[in-house]
């Protein structure tokens, strides 16, 4: 049983002495600066929008893939004269610097200002200026910068000293036998951290039902990565292992915005020179031609092989033969190598499932221990994690199970997902009138589909049609019929409506279209759609909302024809929040068709999500006897939903800072952004959404996006002014709380939650160096009372993402699984504070025999889920008058509190209604995703809640 195991072992540790590491600097020249800078100005000038700064982040993989013993690129080193642009271990011959950096500067801006105009300015440099500094720096690794610029490389330095301590003994056993030993090189990468990557890819079988179905090629990759922690001075040393799945079959056709490839070489392409075997990570980008879209390396780089005589294969020959040059193992690699990595982009799945196994976990685990003993490295572990929580007993009682292999329907009833159960999603549905739903639209291609989907909303709402449907004809000439349902005390309207064609797709490769690109074309036309749609539905009566039957994004291509946006913001500005559904798939038996069980549970899934949009909650959901917390506790959270300038067509950031509170007792959802709160306050959850659409900063708030044509010192003042809006704004909001009764007159509790990666950069408070101990920030107290002060408890949260979560290894039990909370130890510098990991339970889908088991590595099986849960990190900062391990353990059932999930969600509840709100945090001049939500939202639903 996993409550056996009493402590885990995070990943996590630190240097014992301070090791030094001695560099050599290179600067820009000054002219070669203001040439770059007189570019982007001029770039900026021509389109009338962006940044003037020069793009060096499309620089960095460039000359690192060019010189890989770089440790650091300081980006102002190409804004500011005297600072050091490249820190290296080493000096590389400089003779095809000019040519390599005038390439990129030809890529960059040729297309835009014309090859006359760039080749003008060009003239002006000299290749003779560059050269190393004559003398090299010793930076210590233990000590903040001690230099005239505040240069920092331990963020570097240091991962990439435990990487090269690794790498003089780069061998690593797997399996629960040792029967797999993988040899790892490093892949450069100027980004944070260290990676290492085995090689050549290791053929894994594709096993199902007891027989070998297939092979894929896999490598295991190690990330070394610096992170700090609440309440510690000194960072720590985090590994992170996964794997990288390799295409091996043709490619038929490359994604559209190109794919990423992997190259090796033991040559170091800058000078020639020999060096130990290392890869590099080289977008290929799709570019429009006057023959199409064609595939192309970065020019730069192609270009400096040429000269080295080291030519990479043309795109489209790796694309057709993606085994290019792959050593045997055993051998040694040599000469260039290279392959194609999977991702999310290609079409069609992978068979391997990413993820690695508890027992690969603890064998890299293992391995780093014995490195540090046997090799005598000056690193050692930081403490372990000790058991907080028992057994939690279930919130909501467990369905009754099912005998194995049972024909007989389950009474829904006994669904895992409570809100899939009538008996909990009925009464929450109707339980406050003024918040429950008066009307379903659905908009139906398949009668199959429409039909699923009335069964699914009575049998969920335990309703039943009255009277007669009425039957009538559109202006637009289509058929729309509707039913009154009801049961003793609800009614609720359906309307259906043939979907006809407003999800046909968009026909962006039409020239009668305005528009000089396919995506100007989108937009214009998503534009046109959504009046189209808003014309076409029925004006809505209350609280409204519409199901709507698309086709899966691969139907659609170029991918800019997909017309899902439009359709999204088009039935929302009608009224409707909104759920999309594809086709449901049928079987036959016996000469009967029927739904299988994955379209059915798709079914349910797409009508609980509707009511997930009208923001309905059963309660209570808070239980006194189980967490020893009072209910009479707002739970409120703070997120913040970003589109960058890389996913909107006018290259302008719009940042949406949402606050979302729970009533636990009443189960209602309200939210608010900075926006609507003075005026309006907290609107229900489904207004909020609607309102999601056309939220934007005002003109002339602290809140606008700064731009790229203001000084430093403007940007750092209206950073700082943003901040403290935002501050305001969630001071505002936690005080609104407090005076906020939840059910009787007694003042209230409230839990405030924020997650450290998606707000820091807005509270500044959350980052560890400013995180306060148990002690409200002062920019949320200096505007409280002592009474409020007294009733606010404060928790930051942080997930694995960016690896900045320690992995976590069952102590002696290798390859086991653990969920609950843990306390981790000697961590913190004062034992007055402690930071918390929360492991959930596993998946529905992560357990039993599709799941790798206690002594299976990932190299045994692709076809199995890892079953590896991540932790979440938990910092208790303020919490009067409630224990801190108590609170701690709240926050933690917190994450198997969201109702619409058979099982624990990464972010506790209210966090999921924050999160899901990103679908509506669109424009129509967004950029196509690459990832259709619905089809994700399809396959997490399908894989981790079904029964």
């Amino acid at each position: 049983m996993p409550f056996k195991i009493k402590s885990i072992l995070p990943g996590a540790w630190e240097l014992t002495k301070n090791e030094q590491y001695e560099l050599f600097s290179l600067q820009v020249p000054t002219v070669w600066q203001q040439v770059a800078q007189t570019l982007a100005q001029k770039r900026v000038n021509l389109q009338g929008r962006g940044y003037p700064a020069v793009p060096v982040y499309s620089l960095d993989p460039i000359i690192a893939a060019s010189f890989p013993r770089i440790i650091q690129t300081v980006r102002n080193g190409w804004q500011r004269p005297g600072v050091p642009w490249i820190l290296a271990t080493e000096r590389a011959d400089l003779f095809n610097l000019p040519d390599l950096i005038k390439d990129w500067l030809r890529e960059e801006f040729s297309y835009c200002l014309g090859d006359d105009e760039v080749e003008s300015i060009l003239d002006q440099l000299d290749d003779n200026a560059w050269e190393w500094k004559d003398k090299s720096t010793v930076y210590p690794l233990q000590l903040p910068p001690n230099n005239p610029y505040g240069i920092d490389i331990r963020w570097q330095a240091i991962p990439d000293y435990m990487a090269g301590e690794f790498l003089k003994n780069p061998q690593v056993t797997f399996g629960s036998d040792n029967q797999y030993q993988l040899t790892f090189y490093q892949v450069v990468n100027l980004k944070q951290g260290a990676e290492l990557i085995s090689w050549p890819p290791y053929e894994v079988p594709l096993i199902k039902n007891k027989k070998q179905v297939g092979k894929v090629n896999i490598s295991f990759v190690i990330h070394f990565n610096l992170q700090t922690v609440p309440w510690r001075s000194q960072p720590m040393i985090y590994h992170q292992l996964s794997i990288r799945r390799w295409l091996t079959e043709t490619i038929e056709r490359l994604p559209y915005r190109g794919v990423t490839s992997f190259v090796g070489d033991n040559r170091r392409w800058l000078d020639g020179k020999k060096q130990p075997f290392r890869l590099i990570h080289i977008p290929i980008k799709q570019i429009t031609t006057q023959e199409g879209r064609k595939a192309r390396w970065p020019f730069a780089i192609s270009e400096l092989l040429k000269i080295n005589d080291s030519p990479l294969p043309e795109p489209d020959s790796l694309a057709s033969e993606p085994v290019y040059n792959w050593s045997v193992f055993g051998a040694a690699p040599t000469g260039i190598q290279a392959a194609i990595a999977y991702d999310s982009r290609h079409s069609g799945e992978f068979p391997c499932f990413p993820g690695v196994s508890p027992l690969d976990l603890a064998s890299l685990d293992s391995a780093i221990q014995n490195k540090i003993e046997q090799g005598n490295f000056p690193v050692r572990r930081i403490g372990e994690a000790m058991r907080k929580s028992g057994e939690s007993l279930p919130f909501w009682e467990p369905g009754k199970s099912q005998k194995k292999g049972s024909l007989e329907p389950k009474n829904p009833d006994d669904l895992s997902t409570p809100m899939l159960r009538p008996k909990i999603a009925a009464p929450a549905t109707f339980r406050h009138p003024e918040s429950s739903p008066n009307t379903i639209l659905i908009l139906w291609e398949t009668q199959k589909c429409r039909d699923a989907l009335i069964a699914e909303i009575c049998k969920l709402l335990s309703i039943s049609p009255q009277g007669e449907t009425i039957t009538y004809e559109t202006l637009t000439g289509l058929t729309r019929e509707e039913t009154l349902y009801q049961n003793q005390d609800v009614c609720l309207r359906i309307i259906t409506q043939h979907v006809s064609d407003i999800t046909a797709r968009l026909d962006v490769d039409n020239p009668e279209v305005e528009g000089n690109n396919r995506q100007q074309k989108r937009t214009n036309l998503i534009d046109k759609r959504i009046h189209q749609i808003t014309s076409y539905l029925p004006s809505p009566k209350g609280l409204s909302g519409a199901l709507v039957e698309i086709k899966p994004k691969k139907y659609f291509f170029p991918p800019e024809s997909d017309p899902k946006l439009a359709v999204r913001i088009g039935v929302m500005q009608a009224g409707y929040v909104n759920q999309h559904i594809h086709a449901l798939k049928t079987s036959e038996t016996n000469g009967k068709e029927y739904i299988p069980k994955k379209s059915q549970n798709r079914v349910q899934r797409a009508v609980s999500d509707l009511l997930r949009q009208f923001g309905i909650l059963p309660t209570p959901l808070i239980d006194f006897e189980k967490d020893g917390i009072d209910p009479n506790m707002w739970l409120t959270c703070f997120y913040v939903l970003r589109r960058t300038r890389k996913t909107t067509a006018n290259n302008q950031a719009s940042t949406v800072a949402l606050m979302v509170r729970v009533n636990p007792i009443k189960g209602t959802v309200q939210v608010t952004t900075p926006t609507f709160f003075a005026t309006q306050g907290w609107v229900s959850y489904s207004a909020g959404l609607g309102y999601l659409l056309s939220e934007k900063w005002e003109p002339n708030s602290y809140a606008d996006e700064t731009t790229g044509d203001t000084s430093d010192a403007q940007q750092s003042s209206d950073t700082q002014n943003e901040q403290k809006f935002l501050n305001k704004f969630v001071t505002d909001c936690l005080r609104d709380c407090l005076s906020t009764s939840i059910e009787e007159e007694k003042p209230p509790h409230v839990l405030f939650m924020a997650e450290a990666i998606n707000a820091r950069t807005m509270l500044t408070w959350l980052q560890n160096p400013q995180l306060p101990a148990n002690n409200l920030p002062d920019q949320l107290k200096r505007h409280m009372t002592e009474s409020e002060i007294n009733r606010l408890s404060v928790v930051r949260l942080r997930v694995p993402g960016n690896g900045e979560v320690p992995v976590a290894i069952a102590k002696g039990s290798p390859g086991s699984r653990t969920n609950g909370l843990f306390c981790w130890q000697d961590v913190c510098d004062d034992e007055a504070t402690a930071l918390y990991l929360s492991m959930r339970k596993l998946l529905n889908t992560e357990q039993g025999t599709n799941t790798l088991q206690q002594k299976q590595s990932r190299l045994d099986n692709g076809s199995l889920q890892a079953g590896n849960p991540k932790p979440l990190e938990i910092a208790v900062i303020h919490h009067p008058g409630i224990e801190r391990d108590k609170l701690a353990c709240f926050v933690h059932n917190l994450r198997d509190r969201w109702p619409y999930f058979a099982n624990e969600v990464s972010l506790p509840l209210p966090f999921p209604f924050a999160t899901s709100a990103k679908q509506y945090a669109v424009s129509a001049k967004d950029r196509v995703e690459s990832v259709d939500l619905e089809e994700e939202d399809e396959e997490e639903d399908s894989s981790e809640s079904v029964d």
